[in-house]
C-alpha cells in the first residue's frame, strides 16, 4: 500500500532570503586634547592595553525553497506537486521510473551556506544503524515510491558522524555548505552535494 504525505511545497509558500550579517565594532576615539596621565598611568607604569575589537556576527545560513534551485530562467516550469506514485518501482515487479535529466543548476547557490527543508532517502546504513549519506528530496517517497525529480532538484548529502533516522515519513531542515557536483546512486542522479553540518525535524 502506498502511503502519501504532503509535499513541502504545498506547506511552505515562500521563504525569507538571506539574513545580513551585523557587524559589532567600535573605532577607538582619536585623542583631540593633550591630558594630565591619571594615577593609574604615572611614569613607570604598564600603559593600559586597547579595548579588543569585537568579533563580527557570522552570517545566517541562507533558508531555500526548492524552486530557488533551478535557474532563474526555468523556475516558470516549476511544478509545485509530486508526480503519480509508482507501484512497481524498484523491485516490486516493474522497471524503475526514468528520472529526468535535468542537471542546469542555480550557481549562485555554489559555495553558499544554506538551510533547506526535505524528506531523507537514506543511501548508507552503518552498522550501528545511523544514516551518513543520504538523498534530500522535496516529497515524500522520491527515488523509492515516487519516480525521482530531475538531478538539479535532489541534494546528496554527507555528514561526519551519521544521524538515527527515526522515520523517512518525517521532514527535516538540513543546514549545511552547498555545492555544485554530480552524484549518481541506483536511486538517482544529484546535481547538488550539501556538507550537512545541522540536521532538526521540520515544524509544520
Amino acid at each position: 500500500m502506498t502511503m502519501t504525505k504532503p509535499s513541502l511545497r504545498s506547506l511552505r509558500s515562500t521563504l525569507p532570503g538571506a539574513l545580513l550579517a551585523v557587524l559589532v565594532g567600535a573605532s577607538p576615539l582619536l585623542a583631540l586634547a593633550i591630558k594630565a596621565p591619571a594615577p593609574a598611568e604615572s611614569a613607570g607604569a604598564p600603559a593600559k592595553a586597547a579595548p579588543a575589537q569585537k568579533p563580527a556576527v557570522a552570517a545566517a545560513a541562507r533558508e531555500l525553497d526548492w524552486e530557488e534551485l533551478l535557474p532563474k530562467d526555468a523556475r516558470a516550469k516549476f511544478a509545485a506537486t509530486p508526480p503519480p506514485a509508482g507501484h512497481d518501482y524498484l523491485g516490486e515487479g516493474g522497471l524503475a521510473a526514468q528520472q529526468p535529466m535535468d542537471f542546469s543548476i542555480n550557481k549562485e547557490l555554489d559555495g553558499a551556506s544554506v538551510k533547506l527543508p526535505g524528506f531523507i532517502v537514506p543511501l548508507d546504513v552503518g552498522k550501528d544503524g545511523l544514516v551518513s549519506e543520504f538523498f534530500l528530496v522535496p516529497y515524500f517517497g522520491a527515488c523509492i515510491h515516487v519516480p525521482p525529480p530531475p538531478p538539479n532538484q535532489i541534494v546528496y548529502v554527507r555528514m561526519e558522524k551519521g544521524i538515527a533516522l527515526d522515520s523517512i515519513y518525517e521532514a527535516y531542515w538540513v543546514t549545511g555548505k552547498m555545492k555544485a557536483g554530480n552524484k549518481s546512486t541506483r536511486l538517482g542522479a544529484s546535481a547538488y552535494q550539501l556538507a550537512a553540518a545541522k540536521i532538526e525535524i521540520y515544524k509544520y
